[in-house]
């Protein structure tokens, strides 16, 4: 199914808003067509036709006749001047009625229009949290913003938008088109024709709209990346002077930009021109067949004017789909990005298979896990680390050596490349994800702090246990008269201590079984560091750790540290033993001790 189709198909959500948006679209299609013959009676009083000029129809299918019988027969049981008021009352009537149909769809449709709308960016935001962190590196961040900014804003101009044209032209269309063959089907046929070529050359216009309108979304999306890296790494930036190399690297990508969206707006804005151009031409064309006609008597000038002002509601919506069309072609571009995110979300292989809900009795651990980022060396060759209930186990190692990885793995964030992570002997892709995440808390060398108060961004949920979030503050040691305030990320209003004591109390209001512990000091300065690790000895007592810290302070505190070189576990042991056998892990831990 095309992405236009199935979105389509989404309508029927909203089915009885639809399908009173449908009822009323038929309601002024019929009005539209209805109004048509009303120019008749005008015509006849102003060319003065006297009534006797026209015999009773013998058919109803002889339209022509059947309209100016009746009409004739109003101005011969009035005067001119009642049956032109009695026309002008109807005509009123008619087009109220029409007018307050429009506003009704516009009513009933624009819930539909923002339904569906609400349900693309929910679906974006789902496809958001399923993203891996494999995708998530993969993808730009500016590309995933762009998708539910400029990408669902095209969708709404573009395709959106013209749902109305979609329901009413059809139509409107159909029942003027018969109309004009009852009256005349020769130049119906006529002005089909001219019609079809219009079609074809206004066709060829947009569809290379389509192609460049994805162009312009994936520099709009460079862009935004681009203003995103800026403003997050503004400090280093400065630092470095490099406002030149990322004001160069915008200028290139707002150049491109700026050429594609010439080419977009020229050739858009020549499909309403031209299809102006074309309709005159048509329009000239059947007033000359028209007018031939009339002059050989086999057609009324006022059943001709009739035919031109029918095909006038048959033109007026094509010249109106036709300026759209170029923003559908938009639109769909942007909707087949969006569907194509959903399907490479959806391809990704799942890490939490089963259905088992996760408990943690005995051991959490890899088994000759081996792992590589993509097509690169291994960052892990068959790693094999078991963490009983209880433990505090500290990982140590110089960059690069795979730390992060192996708690990485353990969260189950990524898929190891062979060997088995698990929990009390039972894979963790056995298990229910929910149920898995559950036994976790996280606490990483960056706090990551949301906009919100203190309170939203330890407990991040909209229930609140005050008296365990007042608990789990005063553990952690921040105050209690500050949990009501305003923090961000990049926030200037705490300090790096106060930070890291949100992350620790985040990471602690759940009651995790597990609690990983990445770096949390190394960001700190000697007084903030020492602070934070009383707080977390004091508030882990009863929880099983798991540290990547080269802290001599934390690391003497571990029950077992586990030595790590070129993604393999070279000793582990209590710290004490490991600094006096091991002269690698000395050397390194005496140089932090030299960089602190």
């Amino acid at each position: 199914m095309s992405p236009f189709f199935k979105l389509l198909s989404s309508v029927w959500d909203y089915k009885n808003y639809t399908l009173l948006g449908i009822f009323f679209h038929i309601l002024t299609a019929i009005l539209t067509v209805i109004s048509i013959p009303l120019v008749i009676p005008f015509f006849q009083i102003l060319f003065g036709i006297s009534p006797s000029n026209y015999r009773a129809p013998e058919s109803l299918w002889d339209l022509e006749n059947v309209l100016n019988y009746g009409f004739s027969r109003l101005i011969a049981i009035s005067d001119p001047f009642v049956a032109l008021w009695v026309v002008c009352i109807a005509v009123v009537v008619i087009f109220f009625l029409k007018n307050l149909c429009r506003f009704l769809i516009s009513y009933f449709m624009v819930y539909v229009r923002n339904g569906l709308l609400r349900d693309l960016r929910q679906k974006i935001w789902r496809g958001y949290e399923r993203l891996s962190l494999t995708q998530r590196y993969e993808k730009r961040q500016g590309y995933l913003m762009s998708l539910i900014t400029n990408d669902l804003a095209e969708v709404d101009h573009g395709i959106l938008k013209v749902f109305e044209l979609l329901f009413k032209t059809p139509l409107v269309i159909l029942g003027s088109l018969i109309f004009m063959i009852w009256l005349s089907p020769k130049l119906t046929i006529i002005a089909f024709a001219l019609i079809i070529f219009t079609l074809i050359v206004i066709g060829g216009v947009s569809h290379i709209l389509k192609r460049a309108s994805a162009e312009a979304q994936e520099s709009l999306s460079g862009i935004t990346i681009l203003v995103d890296q800026y403003l997050s790494a503004t400090k280093m930036i400065r630092t470095h002077h490099a406002d030149g190399f990322f004001s160069t690297r915008f200028d290139e990508e707002n150049n491109r930009y700026f050429k594609i969206s010439n080419r977009i707006l020229r050739r858009r804005d020549l499909a309403s021109p031209l299809a102006e151009f074309l309709g005159v031409v048509t329009i000239v064309v059947l007033l000359f067949y028209g007018s031939h006609a009339v002059f050989n008597d086999d057609m009324e000038p006022a059943t001709f004017f009739a035919f031109i002002f029918a095909f006038y509601n048959i033109i007026d919506p094509a010249k109106s789909f036709s300026r759209e069309y170029a923003n559908v072609q938009k639109g769909m571009a942007a909707l087949e990005r969006i569907n194509g995110f959903e399907a490479e979300v959806n391809q990704e292989e799942l890490i939490f298979k089963g259905r088992k809900s996760a408990s943690f009795e005995d051991t959490v651990s890899l088994d000759e896990v081996s792992f590589s980022y993509g097509p690169k060396e291994p960052i892990l060759e068959s790693l094999t680390l078991s963490v009983s209930k209880g433990e505090k186990v500290g990982i140590v190692g110089e960059s690069g050596v795979g730390k992060t990885t192996v708690v990485d793995l353990l969260l189950g964030f990524f898929s190891p490349s062979s060997g088995v992570i698990k929990m009390d002997d039972v894979s963790i892709s056995d298990m229910d994800e929910a149920s898995y995440r559950k036994l976790f808390g996280l606490v990483t060398q960056r706090s990551q702090l949301f906009f919100g108060s203190v309170a939203e961004n330890i407990v991040m949920d909209l229930a609140v246990d005050s008296t365990k979030l007042h608990d789990m503050c005063s553990k952690v040691g921040i105050e209690i008269s500050s949990i009501a305030d305003r923090v961000g990320d990049h926030s200037s209003q705490v300090s790096g201590g106060e930070s890291q004591r949100i992350s620790l109390a985040r990471a602690l209001y759940r009651d995790p079984e597990i609690l990983i512990l990445d770096e949390p000091t190394s960001q700190l300065d000697l007084k903030s560091s020492q602070s934070l690790i009383d707080h977390i000895t004091a508030s882990t007592l009863d929880k099983t750790v798991i540290m990547i810290t080269h802290q001599v302070g934390l690391l003497k505190r571990m029950d077992r540290i586990i030595f790590m070189k070129d993604g393999k576990i070279m000793d582990e042991g209590q710290y004490h033993a490991i600094y006096h056998r091991n002269e690698d892990f000395r050397s390194l831990i005496s140089d932090e001790i030299t960089k602190n």
